[in-house]
């Protein structure tokens, strides 16, 4: 990754350029942010650009033998430090041990939360330590010669999570580090580090992500269409590891049922608060993402009528599924026809400009009577059910 890749933290990029050109980079640095602000692909970059050869336009070159290395993040003078689950085996004490596993898991995301990153371990639940077997491997790396005759380089994302006897270990390398040898270190919570540790390090301050810079990311990074880019953008809250994993995980298809579920839930317990604040959330979409959010609604609708005939669902997916067998007895014979005639009034009125956020609230309210409607006895329920399927073919 290089700062030609990224489309964020402009500030942040200028200033570890600027300390660069000045040739006053700190031996120690602290890029501490939130979640998913991008400060991983930061310390990235400026490590091509201090690990590169024939520097230019304020980036790494790409074609130095360096780069070369450092493209598969294979560099030998680059050194990846970062939390691991720790157990008695010899092998699994050590980030090198887990660097094949963290550098794919950066391949495929292109960013890294502790979730992904601990789920890829066996264990999402549980918590990742950087130990003093960890410290005791930095130090005899880091007074290696460099292998290209430069710099070298050690990135430690999440220092917060080191032990105090790997803190303590390190306390020296750090404040007397040999020539041209840098620590970059990528803190969630700087507060968090040993104070003995952070004393001795340069933060920087890294922002939340913008949202046009995170729709930027998904597009160039991941092919996603722009309007979809800028949905999944306002869904993470400007968490980037959030979208990654919410596009590769579900995409557009996702979202909608992420909505649906919600939605269904305000509607229900008429949480007329909340319910305001996801018609807000919603009327952020473009019209075409609401009117394929009203139709997703129908799909649903109907493969509720089918799990109540005991008729066996189709284009349904595994998470659909679970929630579907949860919901379909309040999706019934008796309100189908009703919320039908509901949703596609709403698509005909979003289709010709109707004000998004008065539509989808009149929708809601209407929603939370007809989601209460009780249900019927076997033969109402095979009349009912008539009239809808005779709805739907007319």
């Amino acid at each position: 990754m290089y700062f030609s890749d990224l489309d964020n933290q402009n500030s942040s990029r200028d200033q570890l350029i600027n300390l660069f050109h000045q040739a006053r980079v700190p031996h120690a640095i602290l890029l501490s942010g939130p979640t998913g602000c991008g400060h991983l692909q930061l310390a990235l970059s400026f490590s091509a650009l201090l690990l590169c050869e024939s520097p230019k336009n304020n980036d790494a070159s790409k074609s130095c033998s360096s780069c070369v290395k450092y493209e598969k993040l294979q560099h030998p003078d680059l050194h990846l430090s970062f939390p691991i689950h720790l157990s008695k085996t010899e092998h699994s004490e050590t980030s090198d041990d887990r660097r094949d596993l963290f550098v794919s898991n950066l391949e495929k995301y292109k960013c890294i939360s502790t979730k992904t990153w601990y789920s890829s371990m066996g264990n999402e639940n549980k918590q990742g330590v950087i130990g003093l077997k960890e410290s005791q491997s930095i130090i005899k790396k880091m007074n290696f010669k460099s292998f290209f005759g430069g710099a070298k380089i050690l990135i430690m994302w999440l220092p917060e999570l080191m032990n105090l006897q790997a803190s303590n270990k390190l306390l020296k390398l750090i404040e007397e580090p040999a020539e041209n040898t840098y620590f970059i270190m990528v803190s969630e919570n700087k507060n968090k580090i040993l104070p003995t540790i952070y004393s001795r390090l340069q933060n920087i301050a890294i922002p939340k992500m913008e949202l046009n810079a995170i729709s930027n990311f998904m597009i160039k990074n991941f092919q996603v269409p722009e309007s979809e880019s800028k949905i999944i953008a306002n869904i993470s809250g400007g968490d980037l590891n959030k979208a990654v994993v919410y596009h590769l995980n579900s995409g557009i298809s996702g979202l909608n049922l992420s909505l649906f579920i919600k939605w269904m839930r305000l509607c229900y317990t008429r949480n007329i608060a909340d319910t305001i604040d996801w018609v807000n959330e919603l009327s952020k979409m473009g019209r075409e993402q609401i009117k394929d959010f009203i139709n997703y609604t129908l799909e649903m609708s109907r493969q509720c009528i089918f799990g109540n005939f005991s008729i066996k669902r189709s284009e349904v997916n595994e998470e659909e599924e679970i929630f579907l067998n949860k919901f379909q007895p309040f999706i019934n014979h008796k309100n189908i026809s009703e919320i039908n005639t509901l949703m596609n009034d709403a698509y005909y009125h979003i289709e010709r400009n109707a004000n998004p956020k008065i539509l989808m609230l009149d929708v809601s309210l209407q929603l939370y009577k007809l989601l209460r409607k009780k249900h019927q006895g076997w033969y109402s329920k095979l009349v009912l059910l008539k009239n809808y399927v005779f709805s739907l073919t007319h």
